[in-house]
């Protein structure tokens, strides 16, 4: 996807500031768990977007994940979805995905996944900021409304910073995002971190690629994992 660089004339510099210690503070979690296991990954992904209006895109992902240090086929993923722009500074969106995983025996079985984002953006001299917030609700059968125990909430938080190199075709950008559970019990449950370190090149006025790695620590989940992640992606806005 292009960058976008907007800037909030309203928001004053100490109102930043309060924004990025909170956010900050909120994505902080408990350090390493012992019996975490180690896995390198790498992942494909295909992005594009349309866009309708000034203000309205679709947007859509098709990525392919392999675990097991890359030697094993993990899942399959799907997203189709749109984004408004509400304002210069923020804007809203959803989606669906539709995962097909598969099990130790070699089988594929479908999940799904139903999400809504709210971003703001922020420019800081060359560097950009952004602020995601993304509520995405999982199940396992797209028909199945017996129990909803089965399904799961998830709040996401994401703090990314990007720069475009003046005179090049080449930015780079780095982001850290927390997982949490959000269960019937009173609070929530912090389940995962990413971090994550890229490169991106831009190919055409339409067309970019880009280079990343990720780190993810699992936490208050069975067999927790530390993956180390290389995930080449391609994007096209038609």
């Amino acid at each position: 996807m292009m960058c976008r660089r907007w800037v909030i004339p309203a928001m004053t510099t100490k109102q930043g500031i309060y924004t990025l210690i909170f956010t900050a503070v909120s994505l902080l979690g408990p350090g390493d768990l012992l019996g975490q296991r180690s896995d390198f990954q790498s992942w494909w992904e295909f992005e594009f977007d349309r866009s309708v209006s000034s203000s309205l895109q679709l947007k859509g992902e098709l990525e392919q994940r392999f675990k097991s240090n890359s030697l094993q086929f993990s899942r399959t993923l799907l997203t189709l979805g749109v984004e408004y722009d509400a304002t210069k500074w923020l804007s809203l969106g959803g989606g669906a995905r539709i995962i097909f995983v598969m099990d130790g025996e070699g089988q594929l079985h479908p999940r799904y996944r139903v999400h809504f984002n709210a971003t703001g953006f922020y420019d800081l001299s060359v560097f950009t900021f952004s602020l995601r917030t993304r509520l995405q609700y999982g199940f396992e059968d797209v028909i199945y409304f017996g129990d909803l125990s089965l399904n799961s909430l998830i709040s996401r938080n994401r703090l990314k910073v990007a720069q475009h190199i003046f005179g090049t075709k080449f930015g780079w950008f780095a982001s850290l995002e927390s997982w949490h559970y959000l269960s019937e019990l009173p609070g929530t449950v912090f389940l995962n971190m990413r971090y994550v370190a890229g490169v991106r090149f831009d190919l055409n006025f339409k067309s970019q690629f880009n280079l990343r790695y990720i780190f993810e620590d699992e936490f208050n989940v069975t067999n927790p994992r530390q993956l180390h992640i290389v995930v080449a992606g391609y994007s096209h806005s038609f």
